[in-house]
């Protein structure tokens, strides 16, 4: 059985100390949500929102969490050899790709019966990740959003251009998203 492309974007050893606080601070953010939710997406391509998506699962892990880390960002590819070289994922993470993905189409992320089997999964984890496209450069990435119990928006420092995020951050609040923060990093 091959790896899922996701797995390529695991830490490979130590977390970076900067995980363990944003596990911290999405916990206290989701407070006493049940089978939590979480996309993690960006305003563009360019922002690295699938490694801060497996990083973060990676670091919710060691607490004895069941964690589902899905890959739903039909834009991005992982070379074979990324994914072949990739680290073990850690005890209680388990990775799937989307139907989305599978497909190469976007579209499929905002399927009613997609979305509502997106929850049905969830419930068998104690919190579920999405690595989901940028929401600026694939429309159907917003129903995702709307649909999670959090959205964490990647930006990088010195990078990331404001305008766009501030756009991405005016988007997830018209479609109603919950907004939990920002994930600043540096490349």
């Amino acid at each position: 059985m091959t790896k899922p492309r996701l797995q390529a974007d695991l830490p490979d050893g130590d977390l970076d100390e900067g995980y363990a606080e944003l596990r911290a601070n999405l916990l206290a953010a989701l407070g006493a949500t049940e089978r939590a939710v979480v996309v993690v997406t960006s305003p563009h391509a360019a922002e690295p929102r699938r490694r801060v998506a497996a990083h973060l699962a990676a670091a919710l892990t060691p607490s004895g969490r069941r964690v589902w880390l899905l890959d739903a960002d039909a834009g991005e590819t992982a070379t074979d050899a990324e994914v072949d070289a990739a680290p073990d994922a850690p005890d209680g993470l388990f990775m799937s790709t989307s139907p989305a993905v599978t497909a190469g189409d976007p579209a499929l992320l905002s399927a009613p019966a997609d979305l509502a089997e997106l929850r049905v999964r969830a419930h068998e984890h104690d919190v579920t990740i999405v690595a989901a496209p940028p929401l600026l450069d694939a429309p159907d990435a917003r129903a995702l959003a709307a649909r999670a119990d959090g959205v964490l928006l990647v930006v990088v420092h010195g990078h990331s251009n404001r305008d766009d995020a501030v756009r991405a951050r005016a988007v997830l609040a018209q479609v109603g998203a919950t907004l939990l923060g920002a994930v600043v990093v540096q490349v």
